[in-house]
């Protein structure tokens, strides 16, 4: 099985790692994230279905981003412990967000586009199982209860 690459290099991997969040109110249905791990402030709100503005990222948005963030940075790792060379990465991802008998909400499917181009042809249907692989053993993918549907497409580079 795919093992994380240790940044330290010493052999030994943390099993327990802890990600903190703050968020502030800046209005009704408005707020900014920050870390204390020194990120950049992220702007969030409502989605306007639910009252809140437009232009904005919502829950919603960073829930899917989450999956396809998650898939990318994955797949790149297995990728180039593999030795494949990819070109460029892209992702069209999308979530559902479905009403239920009991009147709450919550995200049913992710469906992933990811577009990968790399460099040797006869290496297209190992990136296709690369991208599945990369699916099944997604952190995020495997933490949440949503169906995560992959569609991958493979390209190769234009010589030059």
């Amino acid at each position: 099985m795919w093992e994380p690459i240790d940044p330290d290099k010493t052999g030994v991997m943390e099993t327990t790692h802890t990600y903190n969040v703050d968020i502030h109110g800046t209005g009704l249905k408005t707020g900014s994230l920050g870390s204390p791990e020194s990120l950049p402030p992220l702007f969030v709100a409502s989605p306007p279905e639910f009252g809140g503005p437009t232009g904005m990222w919502s829950p919603e948005h960073l829930f899917v981003a989450a999956v396809s963030s998650c898939l990318m940075t994955t797949f790149r790792a297995i990728a180039e412990m593999s030795g494949l060379e990819v070109v460029a990465y892209s992702d069209s991802a999308s979530g559902t967000l479905t009403r239920g008998d009991d009147g709450l909400y919550e995200m049913t499917e992710v469906t992933l586009r990811p577009r990968v181009v790399i460099a040797d042809p006869v290496k297209a249907d190992r990136a296709v199982r690369l991208l599945e692989k990369a699916e099944k053993v997604c952190l995020i993918s495997r933490s949440i209860r949503s169906e995560v549907h992959l569609e991958p497409a493979v390209e190769i580079a234009a010589a030059a």
